[in-house]
């Protein structure tokens, strides 16, 4: 009889060996594989139920996030569809990892507020409570629970494979976590280099070797946009860079590899041609990390040659302002010496003529012919006057230093005084003056001022109406 149960007994504890595998290689995932794991121990054991906890060290808290009920039997009351959360050192699963070891509690009922549901498991009728931890090395990974409807003594062999079992379980959660990581690993960098590859810039990794090598381990996006065409991961960013570099830039790219060998994050801005003989202005940065013991650098690099062409026309362009204004400045001061010129060598001689012009028509012994010359001479010198005033007056006017007086005038005098002036200029053209004004028109102006306005304006009107037309003169 003995014999058979030890028979028995070793059968049993194969089954449940291979019904965990079973369910392990079943499994789609960590959650499908702790709720295989607990069924299979419990079916094959006879056990009326079993949960998972999910353990999160961070926060010190378990999670129940999977559970079995043993066909027919109804411990909805105790289980619960929902989840369900206690800290460390709280009830079994809370012993379990805190001792880090199994705990097996034969009776409930003898060993009461052990549990968080002490009430709840005895009116199930549940009686022993077994709680497994699934480790990694020192690390609890999750903790298995077990009840009983009858109150089973501690068995020493059955720990024993449960905790090879749990063994299983821990280094498939690991494996298949790996696994999951490194599938989120492999979709984010497909993700970022999908990214990367709408980016105009060149971002790149590169390792830092003893011998000061900097050899490219990644490059996002093709380098033919700023290297003039492909270069390969594993060349010598430095000597390949180092090359081809301007000459007058070759102290800033040397300053950006010493910075990035010294570990600082250093930026630089450099003149390279690229492998298509096509020279480009590259902006460089790069932040240096260590990492099992490797110096790695991670850097940005973007062709900024329209921003430095821009920059150079800038420069051009401000460069012709400058000389613009050197030359309106000489144009002022040749103005100003025009202005003084007329001022002191044109005025008085001007002056002089209109006097000796105005002698020589008072002279009654003239002949009619001597007398028109000196009409003639008296005009045109009192013409080169008008034009001599109005010069100045330009003059002070950009200068800001034109003076008006303003005072009460018979704008009807003023107008017929221009109007008379301009009648010989006016029947030189064969043109009809009309005058149309009322009797008196006061104002209040400057006279000087006005006069110049009304020659202007007469003199225009002259000069720009065709022969034999009519101007016509009005105010009101």
């Amino acid at each position: 009889g003995h014999d058979i149960t030890a028979r028995h007994r070793l059968q049993m504890l194969r089954d449940t060996q291979h019904a965990v595998t079973r369910a392990l290689a079943d499994a789609g995932s960590v959650e499908q594989a702790a709720c295989g794991v607990i069924g299979a121990i419990g079916g094959t054991l006879g056990w009326a139920c079993g949960e998972y906890w999910q353990s999160d060290p961070e926060r010190a808290l378990l999670t129940r996030t999977g559970a079995w009920t043993r066909p027919g039997r109804d411990l909805s009351a105790f289980t619960g569809p929902d989840a369900m959360t206690v800290r460390s050192g709280q009830g079994l699963p809370g012993r379990v990892v805190d001792s880090g070891r199994p705990v097996w509690i034969r009776d409930l009922n003898t060993e009461p507020d052990r549990l968080v549901r002490d009430g709840q498991a005895l009116e199930a009728g549940l009686r022993t409570a077994v709680g497994l931890p699934v480790r990694s090395g020192e690390r609890v990974l999750a903790v298995l629970t077990f009840f009983t409807d009858t109150a089973e003594e501690p068995d020493d062999d059955l720990l024993d494979l449960l905790g090879g079992v749990c063994a299983h379980v821990g280094r498939f959660m690991e494996r298949r976590r790996a696994e999951d990581l490194a599938l989120a690993l492999t979709a984010s960098r497909r993700r970022f280099d999908r990214v990367v590859a709408q980016l105009d810039d060149l971002v790149w990794s590169a390792e830092i070797e003893q011998d000061g090598a900097a050899r490219w381990i990644y490059q996002g996006g093709s380098t033919t946009g700023i290297l003039g065409g492909h270069v390969p991961l594993g060349v010598d960013a430095a000597a390949f860079i180092g090359e081809r570099v301007h000459p007058e830039d070759r102290q800033a790219f040397d300053g950006l590899l010493a910075g990035v060998r010294a570990g600082r994050p250093v930026q630089a801005e450099y003149r390279l041609t690229g492998l298509d003989g096509v020279t480009r202005w590259i902006w460089t940065r790069a932040a240096p990390r260590r990492e099992d013991g490797r110096l790695l650098a991670d850097g940005i690099s973007t062709d900024v040659t329209e921003r430095h062409r821009i920059a150079a026309e800038r420069e051009h362009l401000l460069a012709a302002e400058r000389e613009q204004v050197r030359r309106l400045r000489e144009l002022d001061r040749m103005k100003d010496e025009l202005v003084a010129l007329v001022s002191h060598e044109i005025r008085s001689p001007v002056a002089m003529i209109r006097s000796y012009a105005d002698l020589l028509t008072g002279d009654p012994g003239l002949t009619g012919e001597q007398r028109m010359f000196a009409d003639v001479i008296d005009r045109r010198s009192a013409h080169l006057q008008h034009l001599v005033d109005d010069l100045l007056d330009l003059a002070r006017l950009d200068a800001g230093h034109t003076a008006v007086d303003p005072r009460p005038v018979s704008l009807t005098r003023l107008v017929r005084q221009a109007v008379d002036e301009h009648r010989a200029a006016a029947a030189a053209k064969h043109l009809t003056v009309e005058v149309a004004l009322e009797h008196h028109l006061p104002v209040r102006a400057d006279p000087v001022r006005l006069r110049q306005v009304l020659d202007n304006l007469l003199s225009n009107a002259v000069k720009y109406t065709p022969e034999h037309g009519t101007v016509t003169v009005t105010a009101g």
